[in-house]
């Protein structure tokens, strides 16, 4: 059985207008919901995820322990890992790595600073496509802010 990675694959620009914020995904990947609550894609067994998060308090101190309940309580992972920083544009971001179902999770946080529209996503996969992992954090790294 052949499968392909994301890493074989061309990139497409996207953008989600509702919170002025841009990023990549892979060119084959189809986008299933585009709402003002969600943005959702799959490709070739991954699912990717984005929502926005609306915290006025919410603080770049505060990030681990919001990607951790988010990964907790709304995703239920468990085995989570300790949070990795990205450089996001014009955000403040960190992910973490969780497991349910056979499936390995990487969920990302960005807090922006200047406004409250903080979001999170995640990318979920089989466990054996680990290669997909670097692909997942180039792609939360491809998040920036549309001025």
């Amino acid at each position: 059985m052949c499968q392909q990675t994301m890493a074989q694959k061309a990139w497409k620009q996207y953008s989600w207008d509702a919170y002025n914020v841009e990023f990549e995904l892979p060119e084959d990947f189809v986008v299933t919901t585009n709402t003002a609550d969600a943005l959702e894609a799959e490709g070739e067994g991954i699912r990717f995820a984005l929502y926005p998060f609306d915290d006025k308090e919410l603080e770049e101190k505060d990030l681990a322990g919001f990607i951790v309940d988010m990964a907790e309580r709304d995703l239920n992972l468990s085995e989570i890992d300790e949070m990795e920083v990205i450089e996001v544009d014009g955000m403040t971001g960190g992910f973490v790595s969780g497991q349910k179902d056979g499936l390995m999770y990487l969920v990302l946080g960005l807090i922006d600073t200047v406004n409250s529209n903080n979001f999170y996503a995640f990318v979920a996969f089989e466990e054996e496509q680990e290669d997909v992992i670097e692909d997942a954090i180039t792609l939360f790294e491809s998040f920036g802010k549309i001025d």
